[in-house]
C-alpha cells in the first residue's frame, strides 16, 4: 500500500486551515462590524469567496517562498476598496473591508509560516 507523503499531508491540512478555517475565523472577528453595514450590496458570498481565494493565494505565495507576491494583492485589493469610497456608507463598507482584509491577511500569513517552519521541520 503506498503511503502519502507527509510533506503532502501538511502542506494540503495547511491549506484546509488557512483558507476555509480562516475565513470562518474571520467572519468571527468581523461580524461586530457587519452590523453597522446600512445595506447589503454586492454578490452574495463574493466577499466569502474573495477571502478564500487571497487567503489560498497568500498559502501558495510563502509556500512557493514568494512572499513579496502578497503585495499585489494589498494593491489590488486598495485599489478596490478606496475607489468606490464615496459618502458615509460606502466609507463604512470600505473600513469595513479593510479591517477584513487585514485580519485575513494576517491570519492567511501566520498560518502560512506556520506550515513552512513545520515542513522544515518534519517533513
Amino acid at each position: 500500500m503506498n503511503e502519502i507523503p507527509l510533506s503532502i499531508l501538511v502542506s494540503v491540512a495547511g491549506a484546509v486551515v488557512t483558507v476555509w478555517i480562516g475565513g470562518f475565523v474571520v467572519g468571527r472577528i468581523v461580524s461586530p462590524y457587519a452590523d453597522q453595514l446600512d445595506e447589503n450590496s454586492g454578490l452574495k458570498e463574493g466577499g466569502r469567496l474573495i477571502g478564500y481565494c487571497e487567503r489560498l493565494l497568500i498559502y501558495v505565495f510563502v509556500l512557493a517562498n514568494a512572499p513579496s507576491a502578497i503585495g499585489f494583492l494589498i494593491a489590488a485589493k486598495s485599489i478596490y476598496s478606496f475607489g468606490e469610497s464615496s459618502g458615509e456608507r460606502q466609507h463604512k463598507r470600505s473600513q469595513y473591508v479593510i479591517i477584513g482584509t487585514l485580519v485575513s491577511f494576517a491570519y492567511a500569513v501566520t498560518l502560512s509560516y506556520l506550515v513552512r517552519w513545520v515542513l522544515r521541520i518534519f517533513a
